[in-house]
């Protein structure tokens, strides 16, 4: 349930970009949200705003899980780079949107192809210039610079926002966003 939510506003910083202070909130995020099992949502009410994840982020739950996700939000430093709300009521929405995950296919798919087409005997440099194009056509989706906990490699989390006509409840992911769940719109 999305009944209650907490907003992390970015706080403008010299050596970093709005967007990069974003990107700063979604990783620390991303240490708490696994805990709460898919059940705290992500929003960007301000997602495409100059091309962005735009400068607020809400965080939707039920209330207890709010409370515990706000305290530690308090004790992660967090407080530093994001104005940190009280745990709010989820007012009446007229929208609902999810937030999905975009995952961009780059060069190591390429090689990857051509490695497998080349054992095959199949390979021609035609389908590098095909794949390459279609990569150039892809939509570009407002996105954070994240880092990987796992493994220290760098990645674009990118993310779509899609409008919903109704609420639909599921589970979120580790990045608090989902492919059919909805979180309000407001």
């Amino acid at each position: 349930m999305t009944t209650h939510y907490i907003e992390l506003k970015a706080i403008p910083q010299m050596d970093m970009l709005q967007s990069e202070v974003i990107g700063h909130c979604m990783q620390i995020l991303h240490q708490f949200l696994p805990h709460f099992e898919g059940r705290v949502g992500v929003a960007f009410p301000a997602y495409g705003l100059g091309r962005t994840l735009g400068g607020i982020v809400r965080l939707f739950a039920n209330q207890e899980d709010c409370n515990q996700l706000h305290q530690q939000l308090l004790r992660s430093g967090l407080s530093d780079y994001a104005l940190i709300s009280e745990v709010s009521k989820t007012p009446l929405p007229t929208e609902h949107r999810s937030y999905s995950r975009v995952h961009r296919k780059g060069q190591s798919a390429i090689r990857r192809t051509e490695k497998r087409l080349k054992s095959q005997g199949r390979w021609d440099e035609s389908i590098r210039a095909d794949m390459q194009q279609r990569q150039q056509n892809v939509a570009f989706f407002p996105h954070c610079h994240l880092k990987s906990a796992s493994t220290g490699q760098r990645f674009i989390l990118a993310v779509k926002e899609n409008r919903m006509p109704q609420s639909c409840v599921g589970v979120f992911n580790a990045y608090g966003l989902s492919n059919s769940a909805t979180v309000p719109h407001f």
